[in-house]
């Protein structure tokens, strides 16, 4: 088994996961989880009884009249379920209620099961997320693969089991290349700690199951990288998708180009969790120090500080600092230091992204460090509390109509398949766009500059699709296209630029990707 990472004779990893050793069944049980005493409800989903004898063709007009979808049937005893937005549930509920077909239409109640058990093999040795809430997070979202994480480090090695499916196209800034491989085993553990697989009877589970991974080297086989390199690497990911980046590396400097690329992130939406560094020091330690990005230090299960972690009031959150991650020799080892608590935070991150699509990176960084579990000697905010961070971030309040605008189209695609457009005027900052659809058909929906034929994001598949995308100010078109005959409604929340967005079809795009230019500045010479 390989340790990585940092620790001391005050910061010894846990015993060996169970893929290395045996592990006997824990002395004390975790807790029971109470199950809530109020009635619960899904935000994206209406339960409507028509009355008997209605026919399919007037339930279908009433369902799309009211601006919703239909989901599930069960004709037997009337009963249907409807999709919709949260923001648009209110008006729907109304419309339902006003058509005389309707017997009832109501907000769909939600049943509780126990706290989410992952079933891989080294789960029982994980007790680091349990102790930080991941289990009841985990009944609330496992991550959407539609959500992208780039993991800017040495890169991912995509052979490894627990991260199979899990990795989208990176870039190799190190080699120039499209081939990120790791060659140091230090970025396919940070890929491994926030999105490994679970419930696979493999290794250990990752923070967000289903959530991307953009594997983008910045660092060599040495774990050293030109700042600058890393610079391009974040403006790369960022404009290739990611929506959080994680930086388990540093230094106690910073450079112009470091702190330009952040504030680029920061500008798109995108949001940098960075590891606070491993000098038992409270001197920031930077891109860590950056005030744009999350700051992460190292604590132990009992909620104390690693010896070797960073500290300070300039740290926002802890995490815990020794995790079960893939090793690049294969198997499974721990994997200490603030690079390992990083993770932690960046996964949780994602899964806040993949249950609250349209809430701000402000709204996202808000519940974390207001779910904190405060340690004042410490760091600025406390340890993480994943749990009741999504339930905070559940209820935040959307973006005001004066920020955000919304656009809803209804569309059919022809029996023989093909496509249609829908161009948008948009600000900067966060797009999403959901697209629902009857019957088992598949459909692709996609993001592109109006002036560009590259899509800045794209997903496929059945109903609903969810495609969210950070953008800057600018116009852009949206393509749903099909194989088959489909009928759809597309919902689409984007910052506004001024005036309404208009339907039109049959654009054509031109344009050519951006380069990186490298360069030689100061570089990083180890990670956190």
């Amino acid at each position: 088994m390989l340790d990585l990472g940092c620790h001391d004779d005050g910061g010894t990893p846990p015993p060996p996961p169970a893929s290395a050793q045996s592990v006997d069944e824990p002395a004390d049980p975790a807790p029971v989880r109470m199950t809530p005493t109020v009635p619960q409800y899904d935000p994206n989903r209406i339960a409507v009884t028509f009355r008997h004898g209605t026919s399919l063709q007037t339930i279908r007009a009433v369902v799309a009249r009211a601006g919703t979808t239909l989901e599930q049937a069960v004709p037997e005893i009337d009963a249907y379920l409807l999709g919709v937005e949260p923001e648009h549930r209110a008006d729907a509920l109304r419309s339902l209620r006003s058509s005389s077909k309707v017997a009832s239409a109501a907000q769909e109640l939600l049943a509780v099961a126990a706290d989410t058990t992952p079933d891989d093999s080294d789960w029982p040795q994980q007790e680091g997320l349990r102790v930080a809430g991941f289990p009841k997070a985990w009944d609330v979202t496992r991550g959407s693969s539609r959500v992208v994480v780039a993991v800017l480090d040495t890169g991912v090695d995509p052979r490894q089991p627990d991260l199979r499916g899990a990795l989208v196209p990176g870039y190799d800034f190190v080699n120039s290349d499209a081939d990120p491989m790791d060659d140091q085993g230090h970025g396919t553990a940070v890929a491994g700690v926030i999105a490994a697989r679970a419930d696979n009877h493999e290794g250990g589970a990752g923070i967000c199951w289903r959530c991307s991974v953009m594997p983008v080297k910045v660092l060599d086989a040495k774990g050293s990288g030109d700042d600058t390199l890393i610079a391009a690497g974040i403006v790369w990911a960022v404009d290739h998708g990611a929506q959080v980046i994680n930086l388990s590396l540093g230094g106690p400097a910073t450079s112009g180009e470091l702190t330009a690329a952040i504030g680029y992130a920061a500008a798109k939406g995108v949001i940098i969790a960075a590891a606070a560094g491993n000098n038992s020091s409270t001197v920031p330690f930077y891109p860590a120090a950056d005030p744009r990005a999350v700051s992460v230090a190292a604590t132990t299960v009992a909620d104390r500080r690693y010896p070797w972690s960073n500290f300070g009031s300039w740290v926002n959150l802890t995490a815990p600092g020794c995790n079960v991650a893939p090793v690049l020799s294969g198997g499974y080892g721990w994997f200490c230091g603030t690079s390992a608590a990083t993770p932690v935070v960046t996964g949780l991150i994602a899964l806040e992204r993949s249950f609250a699509p349209m809430a701000t990176p402000g709204q996202i960084v808000s519940a974390l460090t207001r779910a904190a579990v405060p340690l004042p000697d410490v760091v600025q905010y406390g340890r993480i509390n994943a749990g009741r961070t999504l339930s905070l971030l559940e209820t935040a309040p959307p973006p005001t109509s004066a920020e955000r605008a919304k656009a809803v189209y209804n569309g059919t695609i022809g029996v023989r398949g093909g496509a249609r457009t829908y161009r948008l005027d948009a600000g900067a900052g966060s797009l999403t766009a959901t697209l629902r659809f009857s019957g088992g058909t598949k459909l692709a929906l996609s993001l592109t500059p109006a002036q560009s034929t590259k899509p800045v994001a794209r997903v496929a598949g059945t109903s609903p699709l969810r495609l969210h995308a950070s953008v800057t100010t600018g116009t852009f078109v949206l393509r749903v296209a099909g194989a088959k005959k489909a009928t759809f409604v597309l919902t689409v929340s984007y910052p506004k630029r001024g005036g309404d967005a208009a339907a039109v079809q049959g654009y054509a795009h031109r344009g050519s990707p951006i380069r990186a230019k490298k360069e030689t500045r100061r570089r990083t010479d180890r990670w956190a």
